[in-house]
């Protein structure tokens, strides 16, 4: 799935922010703990936390709370929190993933919500509720996925401080999914091409 364009930074990081005023400590620690060990360090960098604080389950909430707004770091913190659901979506969704329609969201949101939470794929629809028509009807929508109206997102909007998770990373990594699709299936079309042979249908 594409990513929102630089202009639309600021607007992201101020609705990721309201996302995690209603997002309970609680959620947040399991949040922490479903990152990928492969991005775990990306996670600690944002947060400017030590290793042993992911650990420590009954201060972590707080941790990170403190870190998101004095780094300015919901943006980078949420994509790293959703990323495990976007990932499975990405799969689910196949070759409709580019630009998935409110229908397309919809029949693969149970399954995601089942299988990281509620909270994860929020911040996954947050992350996209700018540059996808999509998730734009989805965070209009659904009661669920609405961006919560709170004066304290102004916060969040006070640096123009540019994210660390920026569009070229990104970009980088919507690509090598999309080259990762390209090889799965010609492997699909290798392998039938194989079992058709051996049944001597060519």
């Amino acid at each position: 799935m594409p990513v929102s364009n630089s202009r639309d930074t600021i607007l992201i990081e101020r609705r990721y922010a309201a996302v995690f005023g209603t997002i309970t400590d609680e959620s947040i620690v399991a949040l922490a703990a479903g990152v990928e060990e492969k991005l775990r360090d990306a996670l600690a960098k944002v947060l400017a936390l030590p290793a042993g604080a992911f650990a420590e389950s009954a201060t972590l909430a707080q941790k990170v709370r403190e870190s998101m707004k004095n780094r300015k770091a919901y943006l980078d913190t949420g994509v790293l929190f959703g990323e495990a659901a976007t990932d499975k979506a990405i799969d689910l969704l196949g070759d409709k993933s580019d630009d998935p329609s409110l229908e397309d969201l919809q029949t693969v949101i149970p399954s995601l919500i089942e299988l990281y939470g509620l909270d994860a794929v929020r911040l996954m629809a947050v992350q996209y509720s700018t540059s996808l028509g999509g998730f734009r009807k989805l965070v209009s929508t659904d009661p669920r996925f609405a961006i919560p109206a709170t004066q304290a997102t102004t916060s969040a909007t006070s640096s123009s401080q540019t994210s660390s998770v920026d569009a070229a990373a990104q970009e980088a990594k919507r690509k090598q999914r999309a080259e990762r699709k390209q090889k799965d299936k010609e492997a699909r079309s290798k392998a039938d091409l194989q079992r058709r042979a051996a049944r001597g249908r060519i």
